[in-house]
């Protein structure tokens, strides 16, 4: 059994571990030349389709000002686009340009290699406990979320 000061320890040592191990650290998220902020922000751009800067501010709990620089730098870049939405002039939706979804698609095939890789010498009943070991975690961390 943990006391409250090991919990925070052990929770520390592995979000070390996990950041170094996927090569979150760097300021290009796995040599691409976008910083994580911008690779979460077309993922989930992508994933939405076409929404609303405050669908992503929500989802990955960032600040307002900080994801309008992001977006405003993909944009730049000629990966997002922005144009006011039919429902409510005030707010903008925010989209993917053809350029954006190729973008996105390589490093979604970046992520996913570089997982592949991780694993590959994992046997299947390892990859299947780390597998149980993730979800459980993150059924267990979004409780705290609701």
């Amino acid at each position: 059994m943990y006391n409250k000061d090991q919990m925070i320890n052990e929770i520390r040592k592995f979000n070390r571990f996990y950041l170094v191990n996927m090569g979150f650290l760097g300021s290009n998220y796995w040599g691409s030349e976008y910083s994580i902020a911008e690779t979460r922000t077309l993922f989930e751009i992508m994933t939405h389709g076409i929404c609303i800067q405050s669908d992503i501010v929500k989802a990955l709990h960032i600040d307002k000002s900080y994801l309008s620089r992001i977006i405003d730098r993909l944009c730049k870049k000629g990966l997002v686009e922005k144009r006011s939405a039919k429902h409510d002039k005030r707010a903008m939706e925010i989209m993917l340009t053809d350029k954006g979804k190729a973008e996105s698609e390589k490093l979604v095939a970046l992520t996913n290699r570089r997982i592949e890789a991780q694993i590959a010498g994992l046997n299947m009943d390892d990859c299947n406990k780390l597998c149980d070991a993730l979800c459980a975690v993150m059924k267990i961390l979004e409780k705290e979320n609701v």
